[in-house]
């Protein structure tokens, strides 16, 4: 998988948090998931059969697992190989545990885009931060009133011009900072970045506990089926 190149320093969020970009493979990061062992894209191919698309050169099918979403998403899985052929995918897989991540397409970064949001996030520095098929992917945390009712709203925006990068959130009038909460987020972006080339560093902006922020992003379009066969 691929990854941010540029760590920022961290933040404190109570306790520090560790706000830099980093890698998108597996590590030893503690998270609250039941140890999810790939972060991955939920596609279907031509002939109908849903897999798990892990990077570039590795794709999965499920042998026990029928795909209960109407559209492509990115989730955390966790799975254990299984003997025999593939086929058209690199490795048969039976999964012990999914669980969607929240998938919302990019936007353009307009005058409108501006005007919204302005409440501060804090980025996790994690296996699961990153940006590759064309998606950045984002492990974040934010303060959240005490009734935790309050829907927080996060945007992604994106400048047809200078390609950058604009991370909104908006807390939706939810004051006071009683508790933390965390959550990921990925962002369809290729569909804006079509002139933007394999490999090509963009600058992701946002704003967090300690002001304006910002890091860069190695973007990486689509992983295609075809560099998965055999």
């Amino acid at each position: 998988m691929k990854n941010f190149k540029t760590a920022l320093a961290a933040v404190a969020v109570v306790a520090a948090l560790a706000v830099s970009l980093s890698s998108c493979s597996m590590s030893d990061d503690s998270y609250d998931y039941p140890n999810p062992n790939a972060l991955v894209t939920i596609k279907t191919a031509e002939s109908g059969e849903t897999y798990f698309q892990v990077n570039e050169k590795t794709t999965l099918s499920p042998v026990n697992w029928t795909n209960p979403y109407k559209r492509e998403v990115r989730a955390l899985l966790r799975y254990s190989e299984e003997r025999g052929d593939g086929g058209l995918f690199s490795k048969k897989v039976k999964v012990a545990w999914i669980d969607s991540v929240r998938t919302k397409a990019a936007v353009p970064y307009s005058d409108e885009f501006k005007k919204e949001g302005g409440s501060t996030l804090a980025l996790y520095n994690d296996w699961i931060t990153c940006c590759e098929d064309g998606y950045l992917t984002i492990h974040f945390a934010a303060w959240f009133g005490a009734d935790r009712k309050v829907k927080h709203i996060i945007d992604l925006g994106i400048d047809p011009v200078t390609h950058d990068l604009y991370l909104r959130h908006d807390s939706n009038g939810d004051s006071g900072y009683m508790t933390i909460g965390e959550g990921i987020i990925a962002f369809r972006i290729d569909e804006l970045l079509k002139d933007v080339k394999d490999g090509e560093v963009l600058t992701l902006r946002w704003k967090d506990y300690q002001g304006d922020r910002s890091a860069k992003v190695k973007y990486y379009s689509r992983f295609p089926l075809s560099k998965s066969e055999k």
